[in-house]
């Protein structure tokens, strides 16, 4: 028998990108009938560490000393960047507590030599070392993980809860939706031409990146995910063609999977790395955009009249997420590289993601 808990930041990180790391963890929590355990921090050192300690208290999330209990204590972390692994120095005795510690790290990247001091602290790689698995989703950031902490690393791509939040539904009302980090060039005509009062049609667009917090995580990914069931086309980019100091290496991010599961088209520029060959390779499962301004508007009209093409998409990328793409098969991916058997509830899942495909099939 195992025991899973999934330790959460929700309550101290507030950036819109949490909100796609609660959707993670709930289907963790689901899935695994594991304890969420989501302490939230108080200003003071010291009033934060007994504050975290009341937490985790085995009284109140049921973790018995290992001499009481034979069943077989896992950790899950789920964390935005490397840096958010920190938050296990303030379980006591961490360590003794779990037979397995691992954590899925979604922002891979490895800061400069010396930026900051923190990250070249023996502390810190030694509390990173101390994991018995570290998850990421790019194929960039491997050896760099590998050698810097000295513990094993896999990738594990990005995903979505396509169980819940997946749609082939074809009435919709936004033309085109741009959510996040744009290409502004593409961005401007499209904004100038659709959203003028004489035109019908609509381009939302808004870059989540310039929001500092967001209060209420569950209603913001609400509207974001009616919003793509709305929109017909969704922009998506390679972090490679649009600003950005954080990444110097493409990788198929969250916004894809988002994206295709809601059945939208997805036109923009493609990941150029590896990865995204096998990860995005069915028939139109990403459309290039042209690079030339005056070629945009012509390009994007003849997608949007095109009612077969447009119904087609809705269907195969949706379809081809659900079978693919589901945070459940992620999971499943992990605990076998922890060598561990499937919770009866992910079992259960992964076989309704299955049956739903074989129903929906038909209309590929």
């Amino acid at each position: 028998m195992v025991d899973y808990y999934i330790l959460s930041n929700r309550n101290n990180k507030f950036s819109p990108s949490q909100g796609c790391l609660i959707e993670f963890e709930d289907v963790l929590v689901n899935c695994c009938n594991g304890v969420l355990i989501a302490p939230k921090f108080v200003p003071t050192s010291s009033r934060l560490k007994r504050c975290f300690e009341q937490f985790i208290n085995p009284n109140q999330i049921d973790i018995q000393p290992k001499k009481h209990n034979t069943n077989k204590q896992v950790l899950f972390l789920v964390c935005l960047t490397i840096w958010d692994c920190s938050i296990l120095q303030y379980i006591p005795y961490w360590r003794k507590k779990f037979d397995i510690v691992c954590a899925y790290v979604f922002d891979a990247v490895l800061p400069d030599s010396g930026k900051p001091e923190k990250f070249l602290s023996s502390s810190f790689r030694s509390l990173i070392g101390d994991l018995d698995y570290l998850f990421i989703p790019v194929t960039g950031s491997l050896e760099a993980f590998r050698e810097k902490f000295n513990v094993p690393v896999e990738m594990i791509p990005m995903a979505c809860d396509v169980m819940k939040f997946g749609s082939y539904q074809t009435d919709r009302c936004i033309d085109i939706i741009g959510y996040g980090r744009q290409l502004t060039k593409h961005s401007k005509i499209l904004a100038k031409t659709y959203n003028s009062p004489n035109c019908k049609r609509i381009y939302y667009y808004t870059n989540h990146m310039k929001i500092s917090k967001i209060h209420n995580f569950y209603g913001h990914r609400k509207l974001f995910w009616k919003l793509l069931h709305n929109s017909y086309i969704a922009l998506a980019y390679d972090v490679l063609t649009t600003p950005s100091n954080k990444f110097s290496f493409s990788f198929v991010g969250q916004r894809w999977f988002e994206c295709l599961a809601a059945g939208c088209l997805v036109v923009g520029r493609r990941p150029v790395c590896p990865e995204a060959n096998q990860l995005l390779n069915w028939e139109d499962a990403t459309i290039e955009i042209p690079d030339d301004k005056d070629s945009v508007i012509p390009f994007i009209e003849s997608l949007l009249t095109d009612e077969q093409r447009l119904q087609s998409a809705h269907y195969r990328n949706y379809i081809n997420t659900l079978v693919r793409h589901d945070w459940r098969y992620r999971i499943a991916d992990m605990l076998k590289c922890l060598n561990i058997d499937q919770p009866t509830p992910l079992r259960h899942d992964l076989n309704k993601l299955r049956q739903q495909y074989e129903t929906f099939k038909l209309f590929l």
